[in-house]
């Protein structure tokens, strides 16, 4: 089997730490889990803010790559709700010549918060939860390099057979390589064009006190040009450029 990254994501108490133990157990192989929570006492939460998150990550990604170049393979156990974060992974996995791969834990949000709050220990916010869940990249949107191995909602599947099927694609994981750009013809151009040049009209009709900023037309053309050269779905594009177009509110 390949020395591998395994890149959890999704929402606190979604069930990511009880996966990451049933991974595993059933691999019965030199499998490290890599914990974010380690790193969060009691009163982490306590008045939280994202500037918390820096350094909690960062110890995490140094554990990562130690392990890694001791040659264990990592399940990372995390929200690595940011394309950005699942990206410091797979650049360990590139350096280090493993494989990577990420696993999305799509429990919903109303089911996250309930078992949050039926938590024994210490619980997280909610407005964390929610903040995250606001803020989610979903994997594979705009990065052919974060394509997710598979989505599993915990609050539907059984995490028997879920792990079976997950352990069966880790073994057929190969080394990790940076994907070349995939350029996309001109009628693929003309349609993301037109599309985005709607998804900004639709913007603008919301917030019309933008109309006439020239920093919504550079993020429009920034984006377009990012998506021609990724070969990003429509999909992801729209939700990309809104994201993009938000930040000017």
């Amino acid at each position: 089997m390949t020395q591998f990254i395994l890149a959890l994501c999704g929402l606190p108490a979604s069930g990511k730490s009880a996966l990451a133990d049933a991974i595993q157990k059933a691999l019965k192989s030199d499998v490290e889990i890599v914990r974010t929570d380690e790193w969060r006492n009691d009163s982490y939460y306590t008045d939280w803010t994202p500037e918390k998150e820096g350094p909690v990550r960062q110890a995490a990604l140094v554990r990562v790559e130690k392990l890694i170049t001791q040659g264990k393979s990592v399940i990372h156990d995390d929200t690595n709700y940011y394309n950005s974060m699942r990206h410091d992974l797979f650049k360990i996995a590139l350096d280090n010549r493993c494989a990577f791969t990420v696993i999305h834990v799509s429990t919903p949000v109303d089911v996250a918060l309930r078992w949050n709050n039926e938590r024994p220990d210490t619980r997280i916010p909610d407005s964390v939860i929610e903040r995250i869940n606001d803020r989610f990249d979903l994997p594979g949107r705009r990065y052919l390099w974060d394509d997710s191995m598979m989505e599993v909602n915990m609050a539907s599947n059984e995490i028997d057979t879920v792990v079976v099927d997950i352990v069966g694609r880790i073994q057929e994981l190969e080394i990790a390589v940076e994907p070349e750009p995939r350029l996309i013809t001109n009628t693929e151009f003309e349609r993301l064009d037109v599309e985005t040049r709607q998804t900004v009209s639709d913007f603008l009709e919301k917030h019309p006190d933008l109309r006439g900023n020239k920093e919504v037309s550079e993020i429009r053309r920034s984006v377009l040009k990012h998506a021609t050269q990724r070969k990003i779905p429509m999909r992801g594009v729209h939700e990309l450029l809104l994201e993009r177009l938000d930040k000017l509110l």
